[in-house]
């Protein structure tokens, strides 16, 4: 029987939208009889995702939350003797392990342990941020560690390419695949009203400006042609900065912006809204855009990541040449001058992206490591 071993390095929120493609395979495969081992830290409390895959068969490793001394050391210093034994313990007898990474970097530790125990791995990265770079000496191991694996996965070219500069290596392994998705592959909801009378916009992401960028977003909404407007914002999220962007937003009297938390029913949440604002200052590949697009909503997106993978500027979508207020201000500004038509490129936003992604990127995955199992897995660069 195979054995496949998941190790989610995810150490900052219990649950988030990097652990969407490696929880759906371990799940597709623990049904299929494959033995599968997945390894995420222990949060204190049950989270319903990790019992969820412990019901289908899976068997879960809880790792103890590290005191502070031990998290740098981990990151920045030593080869993980604590990751070692661990991944002796849930890797013993594995076809392959899975090393999910929330960024670029932070499974290096881990790489290290299966490369030296002679373990095949896989790596996935879920972003990369431009300003964010390794130190040489971790920089030149990561180079190592992503040669050494069977696969390295990006969930977008900009990602891999990043991290090919940030490391000064081929990454001669590396090849993109496409995130799950929260929405109906055929999501048609329906449209909100003209936009001529009132512009309904949504910003979906956690409430996080260190990436998603909020805060640039309210400046923009500070600005007086903006107050002028018949617009609406919702910020859909929750998240570590809730209170400080609430606390901006009521000090600048902005009545225009609506915190609705978490949102489930992101299909609802666009039957209300005209068009995605996402100021993101880096990015992976935004399941918040991939989802409004399927929901035929044009996007303003800023140029990182793997937005320019999806939105067409002026075409499907707005691009902001960089996350700054005023570069944000003027893809908006395009947005509200082309607010008749939207719903047209809206429409060409979901074809668009159809031809991107298809109805099951889980299953992809699964197949993508059966192939890693049998040792077809794909070296194409991208």
């Amino acid at each position: 029987m195979k054995k496949i071993a998941f190790i989610a390095t995810n150490e900052g929120v219990p649950w988030g939208g990097s652990e969407f493609l490696w929880s759906g395979a371990a799940e597709r495969l623990a049904r299929r009889g494959v033995r599968v081992h997945v390894s995420v830290k222990d949060w204190g409390t049950p989270v319903k995702q990790v019992e969820h895959l412990r019901s289908v068969g899976c068997r879960i490793f809880l790792r103890p939350t590290p005191t502070f001394p031990v998290r740098v050391r981990r990151r920045f210093l030593l080869r993980g003797r604590y990751e070692l034994h661990h991944v002796t313990k849930i890797g013993a007898g594995a076809d392959a392990i899975v090393i999910s990474q929330a960024a670029n970097f932070d499974g290096i530790a881990w790489m290290e342990a299966a490369a030296s125990l002679g373990l095949r791995y896989a790596v996935i990265s879920q972003s990369a941020a431009d300003h964010l770079w390794p130190p040489d000496e971790i920089a030149e191991r990561l180079a190592d560690s992503y040669e050494g694996a069977c696969a390295a996965y990006f969930v977008s070219a900009a990602n891999l390419a990043l991290t090919r500069r940030q490391l000064a290596a081929a990454v001669s392994r590396g090849c993109v695949i496409r995130n799950p998705f929260n929405v109906r592959y055929g999501a048609r909801p329906v449209w909100p009203g003209d936009p001529l009378e009132k512009l309904s916009l949504a910003c979906v992401g956690r409430l996080e400006p260190t990436q998603k960028s909020q805060d640039l977003l309210i400046e923009v909404l500070d600005r007086p042609h903006w107050r002028a407007r018949n617009v609406n914002v919702t910020l859909a999220g929750s998240g570590q900065n809730e209170r400080a962007l609430r606390r901006r937003v009521a000090s600048l009297n902005l009545p225009n912006i609506e915190f609705v938390g978490f949102v489930d029913d992101i299909e609802e949440l666009w039957s209300r809204h005209h068009a995605l604002v996402l100021p993101s200052r880096y990015e992976g590949m935004s399941l918040a855009l991939v989802e409004a697009m399927l929901c035929g909503r044009s996007c303003v997106v800023t140029d990182v990541g793997g937005n320019r993978d999806l939105v067409r500027d002026n075409v499907n979508g707005f691009v902001a040449k960089a996350p700054t207020v005023d570069f944000l201000d003027e893809a908006m500004n395009r947005a509200w001058e082309n607010r008749h038509r939207l719903r047209e490129m809206g429409e060409t936003a979901a074809k668009d992206v159809r031809e991107w992604v298809s109805p099951d990127p889980v299953g992809d995955f699964v197949r993508e490591l059966d192939a890693l199992v049998d040792g077809r897995a794909r070296t194409t660069n991208a």
